[in-house]
C-alpha cells in the first residue's frame, strides 16, 4: 500500500467524519480503510485520531498532520489540472463559499451557465451566511456582503448592496404614507435583529445630512427573508437588502419608501487567499460572476423606477 493511498484515506475519513464514510466515499472496505489508517499511524510514529465507539476527534498531531496533507492533495490535483489546462479546456473541482439568499436568488444562474460552458469543471458550492475561513477550510473563494474585514484576502467588487424600506401597498392605504423618514417611527417595523443598532434606523438625506427612525413593533427576526415576506403580507415596514426586495417592488408586491436617501454603504465581492497563483478555472469563474454581475444591478432599478407612493400619512 503506497504513502499516497494512506493519506488519501486518512484525509477521507476526517472529511467524512467516520472510517465508514470514508469507505463508502472511496469505495472500499471498511477493513482496508482501518488498514489504511493503522499503517499510516505505525509510520509516522504517533495516534492521528482518538477513536471511541461514537466518535472519532483529531489529536493536537493529527490535526496539524490532516491540514499539511489535505493541502498536499490539493497541490497534486492543481498540478493534474494545470496541465491538463495547458491544452485549453478548463477542468477541475471549485469549492465555493456563499451567502444563502443572494446565491438563490441571483448567483444560481450565473452558476448554471458556467458549468454550461465549462463541462469539466465542477462547482462544490456551501451556501451558509457565517464567515468561512478560506484556507482552513480549503475554499477557493467566497461571496461575501458587508465591509470586508480580513486584509490576507484579495477582494474584487461584484455589485452595489443597498438597503431600502418598504411597505406593502396595502400597509400604506391603510395607515397612508409617511411624509419623512422620522415619522416611519409611527408605522410597524419589522426589525432584523441581528446586526443593525437595537430600535433606530440611521440614514443620510440627499443633501448629505444625517437622522435616525426611532423604531416600534412587534416583530423581530434574525432571518431577512421572514422579514420581507411578513412586509409583503401588510405586517409592517423592513429594512432589508434591494437584492431581497427588488423582486416584489417590480411585481408591484412591496413599495419602496425614501429611495433616494442613503440607508446603507455596502457591496457584494468575492474574495480569495492572496499569496499564491490563483488556477485558471477560478479565475475564470471570478471573471464570470463579475460579468454577470452589475454596477446598477436590475434589482436597484427596479427600486428606483418605482412610482412614488400617494398622499402623506393621517
Amino acid at each position: 500500500m503506497s504513502r499516497l493511498d494512506e493519506i488519501e484515506t486518512f484525509v477521507a475519513i476526517v472529511e467524512a467524519g467516520s472510517l465508514s464514510g470514508a469507505a463508502r466515499a472511496d469505495g472500499i472496505a471498511l477493513s482496508a480503510v482501518s488498514r489504511r489508517l493503522k499503517d499510516l499511524e505505525l509510520r509516522v510514529g504517533t495516534t492521528l485520531l482518538q477513536r471511541s465507539t461514537r466518535s472519532l476527534s483529531l489529536t493536537d498531531q493529527g490535526r496539524d498532520y490532516f491540514l499539511r496533507c489535505r493541502q498536499v492533495l490539493a497541490d497534486l490535483a492543481e498540478a493534474e489540472t494545470h496541465l491538463r489546462d495547458v491544452a485549453g479546456q478548463l477542468t477541475g473541482t471549485i469549492r465555493i463559499a456563499a451567502p444563502v439568499t443572494f446565491s438563490t436568488l441571483h448567483l444560481a444562474p450565473l452558476f448554471s451557465a458556467f458549468m454550461d460552458q465549462h463541462p469539466e469543471v465542477a462547482l462544490d458550492i456551501d451556501l451558509s451566511d457565517r464567515r468561512v475561513d478560506l484556507i482552513e477550510e480549503g475554499f477557493d473563494l467566497a461571496v461575501r456582503i458587508g465591509r470586508l474585514k480580513d486584509s490576507t484576502l484579495v477582494a474584487r467588487r461584484l455589485t452595489p448592496v443597498r438597503h431600502v424600506p418598504t411597505a406593502a401597498p396595502a400597509l400604506l392605504d391603510r395607515l397612508g404614507v409617511p411624509d419623512t423618514p422620522e415619522a416611519m417611527g409611527d408605522f410597524p417595523v419589522l426589525r432584523y435583529s441581528s446586526t443593525r443598532a437595537a430600535g433606530r434606523w440611521d440614514f443620510i438625506r440627499p443633501d448629505g445630512t444625517g437622522g435616525s427612525v426611532t423604531l416600534t413593533g412587534r416583530m423581530r427576526c434574525n432571518n431577512g427573508d421572514l422579514l420581507v415576506s411578513a412586509a409583503a403580507q401588510g405586517l409592517g415596514l423592513c429594512l432589508e437588502p434591494t437584492f431581497v426586495t427588488g423582486p416584489l417592488v417590480r411585481d408591484g408586491r412591496l413599495v419602496p419608501l425614501f429611495a433616494d436617501h442613503i440607508w446603507s454603504d455596502n457591496a457584494a465581492y468575492v474574495v480569495y487567499a492572496g499569496g499564491r497563483q490563483l488556477p485558471r478555472r477560478v479565475r475564470a469563474f471570478i471573471d464570470h460572476l463579475a460579468a454577470g454581475l452589475s454596477a446598477d444591478p436590475w434589482w436597484d432599478r427596479a427600486i428606483n423606477d418605482a412610482p412614488t407612493p400617494g398622499a402623506p400619512a393621517r
